[in-house]
């Protein structure tokens, strides 16, 4: 007991001092590099940048395209447009959102055959990656640039808000031939995205007649059971008031030299770096291959707001006081409840029995509070957090119940034939 006690107590020094490393400014960083020159060329050399998600997607074999939303507050959100694989079937337009501290690149990260973009693709899809403002290839805004305290004002509120309606709306105007009327899409969302898709919907800032099927993989929403140790000691140190004092900025920058140094750690140190991941939102080593973690986190994390993961940090809180408060799912500070018992789109809610962030106790309250909306759902045994993204097993355990839900939403919205 002594002794898992101490390994836990090693681990959270570890994962607080790496994220006390992530918070420094990047002009501090750029002052360091000279000393770590030789590994970060080394690193640089032999994974993948930030910048070239769209060379990954071409080297798997897809013609790709890059475009930009603006939202209603002036953030330009970039997103990849995958163009059909070997299907002949007609498109028909598909979202895939990405969860806290990553990006779009996380739908494409296992190659043509295990990843969930291509797949899609392959099944005639028309495949859009979104980015959530702040994250990697969402960093401008007609009015602020990165430097600007008021660009980072934002939490997953803004992003149900602006972000993910501005992302739909154009998805529906892009994704058919001019002159012809936009249609429905679907929208699959990891953790984060599942919570920000549902907000999005509750407040009405996302028309439901404007999406076809919502597919929410381990949908972070409700945390009164979270099991994630990091995030409950950093819940207890109420560092939701520490992020508050730092102010408005950005929280692990999605910096080449963040990325090239956590992936150099990974490639020599893999059990630590694992170990690391797994306390914080947990995979199961079952099913992520550990020797592509130096290509994930050449992709990951993607940065966000300081305010966002306050407005987390609150919502972790939260699960010590469950016995007075039950479940909640409320906006920053003292913002309203979002009510999700109103939701007019159908649902897919697929999750982890081992997940220590999306515990299967708040996904049970979830589904039941959603209702009538829920047309499926499904808990995976083994399966934790990180797995239904990076997992080399989800193309057979996850990925076809998606292509699935979203076929046969897609046929009933365009009024042809399902077959079941």
């Amino acid at each position: 007991m002594k002794q898992a006690t101490n390994r836990a107590t090693r681990l959270l020094l570890v994962v607080v001092g790496f994220l006390a490393i992530l918070l420094t400014p990047s002009n501090a960083v750029e002052k360091r590099a000279p000393q770590h020159a030789l590994s970060l060329s080394i690193s640089r050399s032999t994974s993948p940048s930030h910048a070239d998600l769209a060379s990954l997607i071409r080297r798997s074999g897809y013609d790709v395209q890059q475009h930009f939303a603006e939202t209603d507050d002036g953030f330009v959100l970039g997103l990849f447009r995958i163009l059909r694989g070997s299907s002949e079937e007609a498109p028909r337009p598909v979202i895939l959102q990405h969860g806290l501290l990553d990006s779009g690149a996380t739908w494409v990260l296992n190659g043509r055959e295990r990843s969930l973009g291509f797949i899609l693709a392959d099944r005639g899809f028309d495949v859009w990656l979104a980015n959530s403002r702040g994250s990697t290839y969402s960093r401008n805004h007609t009015g602020f640039s990165t430097e600007s305290k008021t660009f980072w004002d934002f939490t997953l509120d803004d992003m149900a808000q602006y972000d993910l309606p501005a992302t739909v709306e154009y998805v529906r105007r892009h994704s058919v031939p001019g002159g012809h009327e936009p249609v429905p899409v679907g929208v699959v969302a990891h953790s984060q995205g599942g919570a920000i898709a549902l907000a999005s919907l509750a407040s009405g800032a996302l028309r439901p007649d404007h999406v076809s099927a919502l597919v929410t993989l381990a949908p972070a929403v409700y945390l009164k059971y979270i099991s994630s140790v990091p995030l409950q000691f950093l819940a207890d140190l109420h560092v939701d008031e520490l992020f508050k004092k730092l102010g408005e900025r950005e929280f692990l920058p999605s910096r080449v030299e963040t990325s090239d140094l956590f992936g150099e750690f990974c490639s020599v140190a893999p059990e630590q770096c694992a170990s690391i991941l797994t306390a914080i939102c947990g995979f199961n080593e079952q099913n992520v291959d550990t020797s592509r973690l130096p290509t994930y986190l050449a992709y990951a994390p993607s940065g966000t707001s300081v305010k966002n993961m306050a407005h987390w940090a609150q919502r972790v809180r939260a699960a010590e006081r469950k016995e007075q408060d039950g479940f909640s799912f409320r906006r920053y500070g003292d913002g309203d409840e979002y009510d999700l018992t109103d939701i007019r789109v159908p649902v897919s809610v697929i999750y982890g029995v081992e997940d220590k962030l999306a515990d299967p106790v708040d996904i049970r309250h979830l589904i039941d509070t959603l209702g009538d909306a829920v047309v499926f759902e499904k808990g995976l045994l083994g399966y934790e957090h990180i797995d239904f993204t990076w997992s080399t097993n989800a193309f057979t355990d996850v990925y076809p119940q998606v292509v699935r839900v979203l076929d046969v939403e897609a046929r009933l919205v365009a009024h042809e034939p399902v077959h079941r």
